[in-house]
């Protein structure tokens, strides 16, 4: 059994700077009732990659406009890059993977279309919805099955403390705002609960299948539209990036804890990339063999992550995590998604790697991306630095990766 620092490092399969994370925290606190916490997150996640063997794409150039969620900009100029799915797609590249693509968009449109309008979901009330600036809600019970609704921004949040017996006080906390869900919406509310709570089928989170129904749906559409689903991915780890991770932990606090690494998901560096080479390559994906892993995950569609460090010249390390993502797979584009702020003010430009492939790489200060549209996949990396990275530096780690080896 994995401890639950393992399971930290595991959670969702996703690193933490690649995910976006909308979420409230709600605490309940009904008549009769334990009070209980629920964290409702919600994951926007897209890889932005496609490689293509020996750059047969190369005339492909479309800088940013090919990882931008188009909708994402807000006022404050940050917009989502897409980690998992093309936004757009180069006029000269083969009229085939355009329409793959398109055809993709057009499906997840139509689930999520159902998905909005069918009356077998269950909805969450308005009146639950929090106000602007508010991430947390207590819920009291009135004598009438109603509910009284306390909503509480950041500054409330810190005032809310456990009693003597585990359970939230908010006796402290000021709310933000204040309404009454009438015993019918909370009825509404309880259902709504239960069925996001429950899990249905093996299917890749990302497709939120709560119910039978869902599932019969989510076939349908796949079905009619010629494309895969992800189903359960292996996910695995490093033994040498765990037992080097615990040391430090132990070195800082004093502490003697260790990872129970006999588990069969923990596998050594070399390892881990045969693997991913074994399920979802024809040759080698790695030229030489990372420094440390993060974690290496795949579906049986041929979708994959590795989420890996790479150590440049000199010692220093960067954090590399890509993505490979099946034309032919019905994906949302937003699985794992990055927040950037002022794309425009990224240097975009191609590089071709050792096997030939051309690459689009988009770099600014300590981060960067590359992308390249295969013939059945996307492939893309985001690559980030304590430091500010060169161009060398981000070229060192492009040409680790022998992109025309992706796909079985």
């Amino acid at each position: 059994m994995l401890n639950s620092l393992t399971l930290l490092r595991a959670m969702n399969g996703i690193h933490e700077e690649d995910v976006v994370m909308a979420g409230s925290i709600y605490y309940q606190n009904r008549k009769g009732k334990r009070s209980g916490k629920l964290i409702r997150i919600t994951l926007l996640a897209a890889v932005l990659a496609s490689l293509l063997t020996a750059g047969a794409y190369a005339k492909g150039f479309l800088g940013s406009k090919a990882i931008i969620i188009p909708e994402s900009e807000s006022e404050s100029g940050n917009t989502l890059v897409s980690i998992t799915q093309p936004q757009a797609v180069p006029e000269e590249i083969d009229r085939e993977v355009n329409e793959n693509v398109e055809n993709a968009k057009k499906a997840w449109s139509e689930w999520r279309s159902w998905r909005e309008t069918s009356p077998d979901i269950p909805r969450e009330p308005a009146v639950f919805a929090p106000p602007e600036g508010a991430s947390a809600s207590n819920y009291v019970e009135n004598e009438d099955g109603s509910l009284t609704v306390y909503f509480f921004d950041e500054a409330g949040i810190a005032k809310i403390h456990e009693d003597e017996n585990g359970e939230p006080d908010f006796s402290a906390a000021t709310p933000v705002e204040v309404r009454t869900a009438t015993a019918e919406e909370a009825a509404a509310e309880e259902a709504w609960h239960q069925y996001v709570q429950s899990e249905y089928g093996d299917y890749d989170f990302n497709y939120d299948i709560h119910t039978e129904t869902e599932g019969k749906k989510l076939e349908e559409i796949a079905a009619k539209y010629g494309l895969n689903l992800r189903h359960g991915s292996t996910l695995l780890w490093s033994k040498e990036t765990t037992e080097e991770a615990d040391a430090e932990f132990n070195a800082q606090f004093g502490t003697d804890f260790h990872t129970d690494t006999s588990d069969p998901r923990f596998l050594t560096n070399r390892e881990l990339c045969e693997r991913i080479s074994q399920v979802a390559c024809h040759g080698s994906l790695f030229r030489e063999t990372p420094r440390g892993f993060d974690k290496v995950y795949y579906f049986d569609e041929g979708s994959f992550c590795v989420s890996y460090d790479q150590e440049l010249s000199g010692g220093r390390r960067v954090n590399c995590y890509g993505y490979n993502s099946m034309y032919s797979t019905l994906s949302s584009g937003r699985e794992v998604v990055s927040r950037i702020t002022d794309p425009e003010s990224f240097q975009t430009r191609t590089h071709t790697a050792p096997d030939g492939t051309e690459l689009t790489i988009m770099q600014k200060g300590s981060e960067a991306f590359l992308y390249v549209y295969l013939q059945d996949s996307f492939f893309e990396m985001h690559i980030s630095s304590d430091g500010t990275l060169s161009e060398a530096d981000v070229d060192a780690v492009a040409d680790n990766l022998n992109y025309a080896n992706i796909g079985k």
